[in-house]
């Protein structure tokens, strides 16, 4: 069965802290990192057009992937929409539409920076960008009451649908945190695909509305981010390829 993957980034910008290098991932990285992407084989696909494999049978390419980029901020805009354009990729950017035009406020004590206003998305949307639903405002949705989980969830589709004149039928779940009742809230409100970041890799037959994410930190250098492409994980390291082996070996004389 054929596999794909969905790569998940945040900010692609310079990191302020230390802590911060796991989400900011500076625009020459990014570069790097999508171009490599080619270089080892990867075909980079819309997540709409796995939607339509997920829903429909549409075909995908061997070694497809698709790139994600998750709340909105505007440096998405600033560094990493030019990098997309350039090389000819698509992407998809998950929006938190109470936090636009505003700054990441949810982060609290996190350094704090603009998020996307509305002029920029609709830039970005007449040039290929697709804008997926986040939530409003970026809520632990297996942690808030399920009134207040099918607003988030429905207002902001209605948001992007209304500002964009398009339909949204993609979605992230914020922290990657849901549950069954949230899983059905986004399938009643008319999205069509949803992602995790759960990682691992994804095939046809894995449910649409939970597909997996591999997370790309900010600091991962080519051959880390080449192990999470090849295990299909979010862990690197130099024994990693050992541990994985030895994983399945055991796993195989267990059966």
């Amino acid at each position: 069965m054929k596999r794909f993957l969905i790569l998940m980034y945040h900010m692609v910008r310079e990191p302020e802290t230390r802590s911060e290098a796991r989400y900011a991932c500076p625009p020459a990285r990014f570069s790097n990192h999508l171009r490599a992407l080619r270089r080892w084989g990867w075909q980079p696909v819309s997540l709409a057009r796995i939607r339509d494999h997920m829903n429909a049978g549409g075909s995908l390419p061997d070694r497809a992937v698709a790139i994600t980029l998750d709340d909105g901020f505007e440096d998405n805009y600033q560094n990493a929409f030019p990098i997309l354009q350039e090389l000819d990729i698509p992407a998809t950017i998950f929006l938190a539409t109470g936090h636009l035009g505003g700054t990441n406020a949810w982060m609290g004590d996190w350094p704090q920076h603009p998020m996307l206003t509305w002029e920029q998305i609709g830039e970005m949307h007449r040039h290929g960008v697709v804008f997926g639903g986040h939530t409003v405002s970026h809520c632990h949705l297996n942690q808030v009451p399920e009134t207040q989980a099918r607003e988030e969830i429905s207002a902001c589709k209605k948001t992007i649908e209304d500002r964009l004149g398009t339909d949204c039928d993609l979605f992230a779940y914020p922290y990657g945190h849901f549950n069954d009742t949230t899983v059905d809230l986004v399938r009643q409100a008319g999205y069509r695909l949803a992602c995790s970041t759960r990682p691992g890799f994804n095939h046809r037959n894995r449910d649409p509305f939970i597909l997996h994410r591999i997370e790309v930190r900010g600091d991962d250098p080519l051959w880390k981010l080449k192990q999470k492409l090849t295990f299909g994980t979010n862990e690197s390291g130099l024994t990693l390829p050992l541990r994985y082996y030895a994983g399945r070996l055991s796993a195989r004389l267990r059966a």
